[in-house]
């Protein structure tokens, strides 16, 4: 007998709901394996590393984050790390840091768990080996601002090897007839100095230095690590400037972080990306004079920088200030460097990249930094010309492994075409120093061996890694790691290198304190000889 209507309508019916349920089921399988955190699974050595020691160092930690993790969980987060770094970490094998056996000794010594804040401590001792500054432990409870309950009353930087001590609101010296530090509680400041980079970037030597510098703010992590009791002080040995005597001094310990903030002080008080602003004034003898303190990409303060440039079409030289700029985005250098390109020059590359594969909307993060493959349509004739040009010797000084990361993307500048812009012909000086990172490096080296300009002060930091965010499943820590590989035009990193200044200036313990600006003045003095005895 045939079946009727009704019975192959319920069928139908039975068969539709049944094809809907497996779909929801296999969707939400799909959604819980596609949410699961990717982990590396081998097999573990038990024992810790002697050059990884120091990474397991148990201390006692003031923190909010003081949950314990038990050994499972922090086991897994370190697979789930491993898998990050293994799969879309752009600087994994630049160093040929062992970071299976620094994961190793940490995993060892978990013992019945661990803090929370340790663990965090340790992860970032752990990213710093590998010497990128963009990467980090990113958790706002552990960092080492949150690991401290109090700071030194003191500020320090450096000149010609010495450290400067100052009041934090810059107002004098912690003593003026001793403007150099010499030791803190007792031990030299190289000790110090030592103990603060296990959580530096090993980046350039002067990336490392100027951070280690820093990071002497938090006194107690430092003393923690070399085992010394906890203090409501510290006793700093100051010298004198020509070394023949020396002073104690006890110093309180404040619950407020003392900042170094923007060096010298910008116009306005600077709280928010809203109060920074374009600086430019005509210093004399006739020299334009333009600073900003962050690379911004807004388009009020782009249009800031094109009319001071305007303003300084008459003037006989130029200073762009961008010290203690730490980076941003690549705008300025694309709106700035046309106005220092003759008529009928060729385009500029000025960065070369490259970003690890597997990584969702990655094209979109290169192209807010202006790099694209050779064959994108948003390069003209001139500029694919450059670029074949270019590619046929580009050599990087290190190869990213073959397979894993993609195609070379180029951030190529050419003559802009606007009726606003003309060509700068004048002598130019762009200040920098340690500070200067990221876009900051993108933006000297671009002008680096450029007609008619000189980079002067101090080498900047030297990093360009194109960060993304990651956190851990179980600590909930968020981790931060580079996502591209990024070259100058003669094939160095930015990474580890930095850009050289032309003319290499120490600044003057009297500079920290607003007291002088000798690297402006020599400047200023470089820009007149230029114009009494030009070339």
């Amino acid at each position: 007998m045939k079946n009727s209507p009704r019975k192959k309508g319920l069928r139908r019916w039975c068969f539709h709901i049944f094809a809907g349920v497996a779909l929801l089921i296999f969707a939400g399988l799909w959604y819980w394996y596609s949410q699961r955190p990717k982990r590396v699974y081998r097999e573990h050595a038990d024992t810790v590393s002697k050059e990884f020691e120091y990474l397991t160092r148990r201390i006692n930690l003031d923190s909010a984050g003081n949950e314990l993790l038990s050994p499972q969980q922090a086991e897994q987060d370190l697979d789930e790390l491993e898998w990050l770094l293994e799969n879309r970490y752009s600087y994994l094998r630049l160093k040929g840091v062992d970071y299976k056996a620094a994961l190793d000794s940490i995993r060892s010594t978990l013992g019945d768990g661990i803090n929370r804040s340790l663990f965090g401590y340790q992860l970032g001792k752990l990213i710093a080996l590998f010497g990128d500054g963009h990467s980090r432990v990113a958790s706002s409870t552990v960092r080492l601002s949150s690991l401290c309950s109090g700071f030194p009353t003191v500020l320090m930087e450096e000149t010609n090897g010495r450290l400067v001590a100052f009041k934090p609101d810059r107002s004098d010296f912690v003593d003026p007839d001793f403007p150099f530090l010499r030791a803190i509680d007792g031990l030299p400041f190289d000790s110090w100095l030592k103990a603060a980079g296990q959580f530096t970037a090993r980046g350039s030597p002067q990336y490392l230095r100027y951070h280690k510098i820093r990071n002497l703010r938090y006194i107690e992590c430092i003393r923690k690590e070399f085992g010394l009791s906890r203090s409501g002080t510290i006793e700093v040995q100051l010298e004198s400037a020509d070394g023949s005597s020396t002073k104690r001094i006890e110093l309180p310990l404040v619950q407020e972080r003392p900042i170094y903030g923007f060096w010298p002080r910008p116009e306005t008080e600077i709280k928010s990306l809203e109060d920074v602003r374009v600086e430019s004034c005509i210093l004399q003898p006739n020299i334009g004079y333009l600073r900003f303190v962050m690379m911004l990409g807004e388009h009020e303060f782009l249009d800031d920088l094109v009319e001071a440039m305007c303003s300084f079409a008459q003037t006989d030289g130029l200073i762009i200030d961008i010290r203690t700029n730490g980076g941003g985005r690549r705008a300025p250098l694309r709106v700035l460097l046309p106005f220092f390109m003759a008529e009928n020059q060729s385009p500029r590359i000025v960065n070369v990249a490259t970003y690890r594969l597997g990584m969702k909307d990655i094209e979109a993060d290169f192209e807010a930094r202006y790099l694209y493959p050779a064959s994108s349509p948003h390069f003209s004739r001139a500029e694919r010309d450059v670029i074949s040009r270019f590619a046929g010797s580009f050599q990087p000084e290190w190869m990213p492994p073959k397979g894993q990361f993609s195609r070379w993307h180029y951030f190529v500048i050419s003559q802009a075409n606007n009726e606003r812009y003309y060509y700068y012909d004048k002598p130019v000086v762009i200040l920098m120093d340690r500070y200067n990172f990221s876009a900051c490096d993108i933006f000297l080296g671009a002008f680096k061996g450029w007609k008619n300009v000189t980079l002067m002060g101090l080498p900047s930091g030297g990093g360009s890694g194109c960060s993304r965010d990651y956190r851990l499943r179980n600590s909930h820590i968020r981790i931060r790691l580079s996502s591209m590989a990024s070259f100058q035009p003669n094939g160095k990193l930015y990474d580890g290198n930095g850009i050289q200044p032309d003319v290499i200036i120490e600044p003057v313990p009297t500079d920290f304190i607003g007291k002088t600006d000798s690297l402006l003045d020599t400047a200023i003095r470089f820009l007149v000889r230029k114009k009494l005895l030009p070339e």
